[in-house]
């Protein structure tokens, strides 16, 4: 089994309600997504994957129709009634799952809020 992964960024802005500290405040943050996939490789086959678990374009392609274009410069709280990380990350996940080809296994999710924080989902 082999695994890849790739990065993207994007801005949003949110606040936490119910939420007793700064966070409860409208604020925003520059979103880094990590996206682990994992398949298995036939460095034999003649089929245009060629040794690919799955194309780097493509799981772009994925990950920006299915995340991306609904999360860049957007109010997090018009679409999760509370847009922690966590909460994020699930998401994320969810739609993810579904939309990859088949062979191909999401691994692991890594949504950084920060520099320093992040909220991470890993297959069992």
């Amino acid at each position: 089994m082999i695994s890849i992964t790739k990065e993207f960024r994007f801005e949003a802005a949110h606040h936490l309600p119910n939420y007793e500290g700064k966070c409860r405040f409208v604020h925003g943050h520059s979103y880094l997504l990590a996206v682990e996939v994992s398949g298995e490789i036939d460095e034999s086959s003649e089929t245009a994957l060629n040794g690919m678990v799955m194309d780097f374009g493509e799981l772009k392609k994925v990950v920006n129709k299915k995340i991306i274009d609904k999360l860049d410069h957007t109010d997090l709280n018009n679409i999760f009634k509370s847009p922690t990380a966590e909460v994020m990350t699930y998401w994320i996940v969810r739609q993810l799952r579904e939309s990859l080809p088949f062979g191909v296994r999401l691994n692991r999710v890594r949504l950084w809020e920060t520099d320093t924080s992040y909220a991470e989902w890993k297959a069992v």
